[in-house]
């Protein structure tokens, strides 16, 4: 499901970006789109990477753990909020 976003950029920025969809004739929102999922997909990636790094030393985490829960219920712990 598509849906609608107001984003602020720079004139400039954007006057290039309409030059380069029209070149490739693509829509600004589908290049928009597109880098947003690369930055999502390299950021997941690293992310996976770190916890393999860290798989040795903390030992196995299965798959679906929650990663929010557990920060949260840790700060918690910690802080008492």
């Amino acid at each position: 499901m598509k849906t609608k976003l107001t984003l602020n950029i720079d004139k400039a920025t954007i006057e290039k970006g309409r030059r380069m969809a029209k070149r490739e004739q693509r829509s600004l929102s589908a290049i928009v789109e597109d880098l947003l999922n690369e930055v999502i997909e390299k950021d997941s990636k690293k992310k996976k990477k770190i916890i393999n790094e860290l798989h040795g030393i903390a030992g196995s985490v299965p798959e679906e753990t929650n990663w929010k829960e557990m920060i949260r219920d840790a700060a918690y712990e910690k802080h008492g909020k």
